[in-house]
């Protein structure tokens, strides 16, 4: 009789740790660019485009350098020039108040 070969069950696969939504994110927490994931940045970058007012917020807490790393000069530009332009309203005053 012939031996018979031990028969090899492969290791399990580690489980990946399941990646934060956007929405997810503690505000508090600082944004790492190098720990995001390409989803994680493309879904910044269509919030940003649907809501400009991301740009500023990331700009004034982080800086502008960062928030062309993350958003793209392009798009910086552009919510800045349209900004200046005043197309774009990115704040309300009460009713009243004016």
């Amino acid at each position: 009789m012939a031996p018979v070969a031990p028969v090899v069950v492969p290791a399990p696969r580690p489980v990946a740790a399941p990646v934060p939504a956007v929405d997810d994110v503690d505000q508090e927490q600082e944004l790492v660019l190098e720990d995001l994931t390409r989803d994680q940045v493309r879904d910044w970058r269509v919030r940003a485009m649907k809501n400009p007012q991301l740009v500023f917020d990331h700009i004034d807490r982080y800086g502008e350098t960062p928030a062309r790393r993350l958003f793209t000069g392009r798009l910086v530009d552009q919510v800045q020039q349209v900004a200046g332009l005043r197309h774009l309203n990115l704040g309300y005053i009460p009713w009243g108040q004016a």
